[in-house]
């Protein structure tokens, strides 16, 4: 996705989150830092995912920290942990079980801190759970996917925040329940609060697909220069790819890659127009080509 002005001070409230969180009264530099940063990649064309990596990588050198946002992760999960079996009884009871496991993990999506949503700390998606959930999936594409599901062998799902994979078990669960090989794909190194292999253990994922892989890299979203080694082979050689969250949106949107079903919350205005969608919605989206971002 093309980067939009909107975008800048939201990585700046972004990076201001992130050095409070880290402590050591290094805010100011790090805004500075990052201020600099953005007006020397900031410019037309340029994707949203990649100056936000360039951004968070500085950030993370000057805090000297490697995950500023590992209370949050594991407080995201310990939260999710609670509303767990209620969203269990939801899947269990309705009539169509694979579209209520989609809007449960959508709901997860929620969680990101730091960008003005309403949800800066975990505890808030407890509070808001029942009332996301009767939101419902305000773009709602579950019966393509459905069938794109009974044709395929290959599924890849990208997973995104801590807190919001716990969630994602309900879509994993109903998804191993077709014919086709799931890969669920973690990151490989800490950003933001994206689930890392060590973030998922103990979880009981591991038993809901048949193989867990590491995205590789430091990046917001999927890192573009892995798609030309192993990662990207995966991904192109899977029937489907289900993409959680705005920044895989951000990064996959830049490639080939298709076709893809983007599982979200609609956060930002930027993300919501290059999706055709309404901002803050529940969406399950498939795009079978490259979206015009």
């Amino acid at each position: 996705m093309e980067m939009d002005p909107q975008c800048v001070p939201c990585l700046i409230r972004r990076v201001l989150f992130e050095a409070e969180e880290a402590g050591g009264g290094k805010s100011v530099e790090a805004v500075c830092n990052a201020s600099r940063t953005l007006g020397k990649l900031f410019g037309p064309g340029v994707c949203s995912a990649t100056v936000a990596t360039q951004v968070h990588r500085e950030t993370y050198e000057l805090l000297g920290t490697d995950d500023p946002y590992a209370r949050l992760k594991r407080k995201s999960n310990e939260v999710a942990l609670s509303i767990y079996p209620e969203a269990e009884r939801l899947v269990q009871r309705s009539k169509d079980p694979l579209r209520e496991a989609f809007l449960c993990a959508v709901v997860g999506n929620v969680l990101d801190f730091g960008i003005s949503t309403g949800y800066d700390e975990p505890t808030k998606l407890r509070a808001e759970f029942k009332h996301l959930i009767a939101e419902g999936i305000g773009h709602d594409d579950t019966d393509k996917i459905r069938r794109a599901l009974k044709k395929s062998r290959r599924v890849v799902y990208l997973a995104d925040n801590c807190g919001e994979i716990v969630l994602d078990r309900l879509a994993l669960g109903e998804l191993s329940k077709f014919e086709a090989h799931l890969t669920l794909a973690v990151k490989e190194e800490p950003i933001l609060t994206d689930a890392t292999r060590k973030d998922i253990r103990g979880l009981g994922i591991e038993r809901l697909v048949d193989a867990v892989v590491e995205a590789p890299g430091f990046a917001v979203g999927v890192d573009l220069d892995s798609l030309h080694g192993p990662f990207g082979r995966l991904l192109r050689d899977a029937d489907l790819v289900i993409a959680k969250g705005m920044a895989n949106f951000e990064s996959l949107s830049e490639t080939d890659i298709a076709p893809v079903a983007y599982m979200l919350r609609t956060k930002c205005e930027p993300v919501s127009r290059s999706m055709g969608l309404p901002k803050d919605i529940n969406a399950v989206k498939l795009f079978t080509r490259r979206p015009k971002t």
